[in-house]
């Protein structure tokens, strides 16, 4: 049978665990949510340059036949952008679910590992 230190010093140990666990965590949410913010103002920037250059198109061009084209081509253009920075979103949120996966994975397994311990000590 544990002394009441050792049972006190078991539950600080798990304290610490977790609280460093929550921490790393945060850090890992923080982390994420940056990039995928910085992804998002990309992607905001793609419809303000297509938006500016639809204005300039919109101004230039003196015939409906010559503005019909112009018009196309700027949303091909745009459109080819906006897959690629998808893309670009989906290879970053892959990227981000495997951090998770892996701390979650380690988190879990640290656990066990200390729960072993503490078991056969008590034993």
């Amino acid at each position: 049978m544990k002394t009441a230190k050792e049972n006190l010093e078991l539950v600080q140990d798990f304290g610490t665990f977790g609280y460093e666990g929550v921490r790393s965590l945060a850090q890992l949410n923080l982390q994420t949510w940056e990039k995928l913010l910085e992804q998002q103002m990309d992607t905001f920037g793609l419809f303000l340059d297509a938006g500016i250059k639809q204005l300039e198109i919109a101004g230039e061009v003196k015939d409906a036949k010559t503005l019909t084209e112009a018009q196309v081509e700027l949303a091909r253009e745009f459109g080819e952008t906006l897959v690629a920075k998808g893309r670009e979103t989906l290879e970053l949120t892959s990227a981000v679910s495997g951090e998770y996966r892996n701390f979650f994975e380690n988190r879990i397994e640290t656990l066990k590992d200390k729960a072993s311990k503490a078991a056969q000590q008590a034993a």
